[in-house]
This record gives structure tokens, C-alpha cells and sequence, in this order.
């Protein structure tokens, strides 16, 4: 058995063995052709007899942490051929993706999986995060004068990002993306499988106040529900993000949006919202942002939160991570715990890989 890292000549190989998860190359694709961050020796493969028989992908992922951009590896596109599941293939890929985030200066790894127990053997260890379900969006009361504008990226990068900068890098271990990052992100966001074999399309919508972007939303449907996987909004500018859950509330409904509407026919990009149940149900994050919740309580539409313990974090460099938070190394673990599990850290599903 060949483990080691993948060559240039051998991506269509590995999108070939991807799709055979999904039946859908093209998903994976995305990500190979269209991050900035994507480096061959950072998709790891298993040969055996000359045959690709497995593949993990380790995905460049810089986050905010105690201030500080620090380097974070994402663990995705782990798969291995049916019939050389459970002869400790994937073990070893697991083991020598370590090995590189070492080597490569990574400090933290973050996955999303269902085999918990797998993954802890190799140091991941869950943790609890909660997913926020908003009911009534459609009906939110009291939603100001605020436009609501489809996002065109030439005219309104500037000031999406700057929002982003501000209030997402508020938190712990939010993305930190340069423009090429956006970019990409614009591409790839949105595309998780609805079902095998099929992707999801992302509506990116602002508000709009006194001329100026105030607000702004990354909705699509994923598994059957409206969801904004990531948003933003500028400081005090509450009321004009509750426009916006309110207009996704109105597109998951089915009802007919009673805001003013930039943009014409570039709002039937809501469609994809729609959940066809009659219901203005959005599934997002909020936890880490108690004013926000207090106003969508106060505008009839309370938040709910749903526990995600598919989530799981390891620490790769303590030595680093602890200079970082001013700690002794043997205590850098532990309090990367704390902050990992803290309700005030966001990890944007807009992010995911």
C-alpha cells in the first residue's frame, strides 16, 4: 500500500474516486479548481496494486482566535473504495494527515463527521454547538424601511466585506478570507448536496439604508430547509437584519415579499428557499449574538436552538497555540476546548468543506 501525498497528474483520479460518494464529480470539483488554498500535497491518497483506493483532502482555513489570524486545518472529502473499507486504509491516511498539518505549520483542525468514535482515535474530539431555528420570519413585526438589494459582487464587495470584517471578526474561529478567498467562497458556497447527486445554489441579499449597505444575507436550502449559512450587519444596524430574515422567511413561505425589492427579476433567486410547507422556518446561527436574539424575540419570531454534535475539533501545534493565548503548553488543549465550545465561537456554514 502508496500513502503519501497526491500529484498534479492525479486530480482527475481523485475527483473520479469523489464521485463515486455522490455521483457527483462536479461538487468536488468546485473546491479543487476554484480555491486559492487548494495544494496537491495537501490531498493525501492511498494506492494499492496501482489502483486509487482512498483520499482525504486537507483544506487551508485560516481563523480569528484571541485576535490573531492562526493557520487551521479542515478535514473533508474523506473517502475510501467500498471494498478496501475497514482494512485500516483510512486509519492511516487519518494518521499521516497529522503527520502534514504538523509539518505544515497548521495549528488547529476542525471536521464535520457522524463516525465520532473514528475520529476520536486520532485526537478530534466533539463539541457541542447549537444551530438556531427561527419560526415566523415571514411574519417578523415591525421591519423598517430598509431595500432589500441582490448582492452584485463589482458593486458591492467593498462594503460586504468590510461588514464581514467587523462583525464576523467579532467572533472566535470565523473564517478570515482575503478577496481571493471571497471569491472562490462566491463559487463553492452554497453547493453542499441537497440529496446525492445534487447541489444547492446560494441568494446572497443585502439591506439597504440611507444609501448604504447595512446588512447582508448567504441563504440557500440544504436538505429540504431554508437556511442562512452566513450573514452580517453593520454596528446597530439590527432592524436591517431582521428585514432580511424576514425576506427569507417570506421566500421559504411561499408568500409574496412584502418589502421593497431592488434588483427585479434577480430576486427569483428566492425560489430556492422555498420549503413548500407554508412555513417561514430559517435555520442559521445566533447563539453567539444575544442582542441579535433579543430582537427577533421582541419581533415575534423567538429563536430555538438545536444541538449539532457533529462538529469536532483537535488541536495540532499546543506549543504554538499556547504562546498565542498566553498559556503553558500543557494547558493549551484545554483552553482551546473552552473557546472551542464556547457559545460566543461561530463557525459560518458558508465555510464548510
Amino acid at each position: 500500500m502508496e500513502l503519501r501525498a497526491a500529484r498534479p497528474s492525479e486530480r482527475d483520479e481523485v475527483l473520479d474516486l469523489l464521485a463515486r460518494w455522490f455521483g457527483d464529480r462536479a461538487f468536488f470539483a468546485l473546491y479543487n479548481q476554484h480555491d486559492p488554498k487548494f495544494r496537491d500535497d495537501l490531498c493525501l491518497i492511498a494506492r494499492d496494486r496501482g489502483e486509487l483506493v482512498s483520499t482525504v483532502q486537507i483544506f487551508d482555513r485560516p481563523i480569528n482566535l484571541a485576535g490573531q489570524s492562526v493557520p487551521m486545518g479542515g478535514i473533508g472529502s474523506v473517502f475510501t473504495r467500498e471494498d478496501y473499507r475497514h482494512k485500516g486504509v483510512a486509519s492511516e491516511l487519518m494518521k499521516l494527515s497529522v503527520e502534514t498539518m504538523r509539518r505544515e505549520g497548521f495549528e488547529l483542525s476542525l471536521l464535520f463527521a457522524e463516525r465520532l468514535t473514528f475520529y476520536n482515535q486520532f485526537g478530534w474530539r466533539e463539541i457541542g454547538r447549537q444551530f438556531s431555528v427561527l419560526a415566523g420570519t415571514e411574519a417578523i413585526a415591525g421591519a423598517p424601511d430598509f431595500a432589500i438589494d441582490v448582492f452584485q459582487p463589482t458593486r458591492d464587495f467593498e462594503a460586504v466585506a468590510a461588514i464581514h470584517r467587523s462583525y464576523s471578526g467579532r467572533f472566535d474561529l470565523t473564517a478570515v478570507r482575503d478577496r481571493a478567498d471571497w471569491e472562490a467562497s462566491l463559487v463553492y458556497a452554497g453547493n453542499q448536496p441537497n440529496e446525492p447527486g445534487t447541489g444547492s445554489v446560494e441568494h446572497f441579499v443585502l439591506a439597504r439604508g440611507g444609501g448604504r449597505v447595512r446588512a447582508y444575507a448567504r441563504a440557500t436550502r440544504f436538505h429540504g430547509i431554508a437556511m442562512i449559512m452566513e450573514y452580517g450587519y453593520a454596528d446597530g444596524a439590527e432592524p436591517a437584519m431582521l428585514a432580511l430574515f424576514k425576506y427569507c422567511g417570506e421566500a421559504a413561505s411561499g408568500a409574496r415579499s412584502t418589502l421593497s425589492l431592488l434588483g427585479g427579476d434577480r430576486h427569483r433567486g428566492a425560489e430556492i428557499l422555498r420549503v413548500g410547507q407554508n412555513s417561514g422556518v430559517i435555520v442559521t446561527h445566533t447563539a453567539h449574538d444575544s442582542a441579535l436574539e433579543e430582537f427577533l424575540a421582541a419581533a415575534g419570531a423567538p429563536v430555538m436552538h438545536h444541538a449539532d454534535n457533529n462538529y469536532m475539533w483537535r488541536v495540532i501545534a499546543p506549543e504554538r497555540l499556547a504562546s498565542r493565548l498566553g498559556v503553558a503548553a500543557s494547558e493549551a488543549q484545554a483552553r482551546a476546548l473552552e473557546i472551542f465550545a464556547s457559545p460566543n465561537s461561530l463557525f459560518w456554514t458558508a465555510d464548510r468543506f
